[in-house]
């Protein structure tokens, strides 16, 4: 592997990138809903290598058809499992763009990805489990104990699994997020990207506040949750990852 190759860097929109967003950073989109061995044979046009970041397949299947799509191209195509979903792929495909264009090779930045993954913390937050139930992300059971609960259920992600969910109360909910990320990083630097589904503008202008007054940021992004995320997580739900710098 060259040191001077091109390495391109790309994910798919269950990062919760927008096409604007993703190109602004140097990320590269696929389309699910078209073939994906043809999208790489283009890119692979103007590039050497490519890096193809994608959620845990235990959150979403796009990772085994990345990975099937680029079986032909496996010496120029990477198909990475970054065990993240959502706020998590697209703060990693984001970090990787940047070490990219700082002359990272494609070994290094594929450990700052793993590193990422390793000690950064993910929080999925939602009032409704029946999407995470229906889509096998969440067992039955703890489905039905989550939802008789009648609060926020915060679940957390090890290893791209979701764990049990604990219930929060809606005057808490934020402050349980700044909370557990203070406990956990302390005074270290952090950057924090949040998606979110239905949460309304005050909400999100209070987590705002919440991470800002209690955690020692260096970046943070706030970004709507994209619609077929949404539609594997359930539209009242909050992603939240972190990662210290």
């Amino acid at each position: 592997m060259a040191k001077d190759e091109i390495i391109g860097v790309v994910t798919d929109p269950g990062s919760s990138l927008t096409p604007e967003a993703a190109r602004r950073k140097g990320v590269l989109l696929l389309d699910p809903t078209a073939p994906l061995e043809p999208q790489y044979r283009r890119l692979l046009e103007h590039f050497d290598r490519l890096l193809s970041l994608h959620a845990s397949p235990e959150l979403c299947p796009m990772h085994d058809a990345a990975a099937e799509a680029a079986e032909g191209l496996a010496d120029r195509v990477r198909v990475v499992d970054t065990r993240l979903g959502s706020a998590g792929l697209g703060a990693a495909a984001l970090r990787a763009a940047e070490w990219i264009a700082h002359g990272a090779d494609e070994k290094e930045t594929l450990r700052e990805v793993e590193r990422l993954a390793r000690e950064g913390r993910f929080f999925l937050l939602t009032h409704d489990l029946s999407q995470l139930v229906e889509n096998r992300m969440l067992p039955p059971l703890v489905g039905r104990f989550g939802q008789a609960l009648g609060h926020w259920a915060l679940i957390g992600l090890e290893k791209g699994r979701f764990q049990a969910p604990r219930p929060v109360r809606d005057a808490k909910l934020l402050s349980t997020i700044a909370g557990l990320l203070k406990r956990r990083y302390g005074p270290v630097r952090l950057r924090v990207r949040a998606t979110f589904g239905d949460l309304p503008e005050e909400v999100r202008g209070r987590l705002k506040e919440a991470l800002a007054r209690e955690l020692h940021l260096e970046a943070g992004t706030l970004a709507p949750m994209d619609p077929v995320a949404r539609m594997r997580v359930g539209d009242h739900a909050l992603a939240v990852f972190a990662y210290p710098v």
